[in-house]
């Protein structure tokens, strides 16, 4: 399969890695575990990782948008 740039599916474990190394902390766990980071000026970023085996590129867009963090943490 062909993917522009570095980025590529990760394994769920992975993202999870990354969100946990940058402060996001696990609130709740359903269809989808939920993350929450609260920044030193009050500021709260959420975000959600689907449990999956692999997290599709469509979803790991989509938490770059929401956290912030740069793409290259994600390649």
């Amino acid at each position: 399969m062909f993917y522009i740039g570095k980025l590529r599916p990760l394994p769920q474990h992975k993202v999870i890695q990354i969100l946990r190394n940058n402060g996001f902390q696990e609130i709740r766990s359903g269809r989808h575990i939920t993350f929450k980071k609260t920044g030193a000026d009050g500021k709260v970023w959420t975000t959600w990782v689907p449990h999956h085996n692999e997290v599709t590129i469509f979803v790991i867009k989509y938490i770059i948008k929401q956290t912030g963090k740069p793409r290259e943490e994600f390649e």
